[in-house]
């Protein structure tokens, strides 16, 4: 696992801090975030310069996961990710200091990570090579209970379905 500098300012406080505030309101926002391989696994890692390419679970630590549940959660594990194991999907795990939490959800084809905002409880994701957003499909918020939102994406009903928290220290990890 390696650790992000914790003195750096890579720019995600502000852009959560901007995507909340929205959120409150109700209001859809996106805001850029990182190089142009971040994607929605770094988001979640807090790494805005991944080491190579699209980064997914166990890419950094040469794993290579399969989309069974149990690969993606090792392969995550392995990059530095804690998994909170048997969490229900609809019950997020309570705030922890110096971590927040993000949110594995997955279809048959792919997998996609939410990371939440440890002080207000809101969600956000980055679809692949698009800015961070508060939204869902059809510009919906994302709910503070992530498992009520609406999961699919694109032209095709991907049918994701939740598989799993973890917890990521703040600072974030490489990816």
């Amino acid at each position: 696992m390696t650790l992000l500098n914790p003195q750096r300012n890579n720019g995600s406080k502000q852009v959560i801090t901007k995507l909340v505030t929205n959120a409150a309101k109700n209001t859809p926002a996106e805001e850029e975030w990182g190089n142009n391989h971040v994607n929605c696994y770094a988001w979640a890692a807090n790494c805005e310069a991944p080491h190579k390419g699209k980064p997914d679970p166990g890419s950094y630590s040469n794993y290579v996961a399969s989309l069974e549940d149990a690969s993606l959660i090792e392969g995550a594990k392995r990059d530095g990710m804690a998994y909170v194991a048997n969490a229900p999907a609809n019950d997020p795990p309570p705030f922890s200091e110096g971590c927040y939490c993000v949110a594995l959800y997955k279809s048959s084809t792919d997998h996609h990570w939410y990371r939440r905002d440890p002080e207000t409880g809101y969600w956000t994701h980055k679809p692949g090579a698009h800015g961070v957003k508060n939204y869902g499909p059809g510009f919906v918020i994302l709910p503070k209970q992530l498992a009520t939102a609406n999961h699919n994406y694109g032209m095709a009903a991907t049918n994701y379905r939740f598989v799993g928290y973890f917890y990521v220290p703040e600072e974030g990890l490489q990816v």
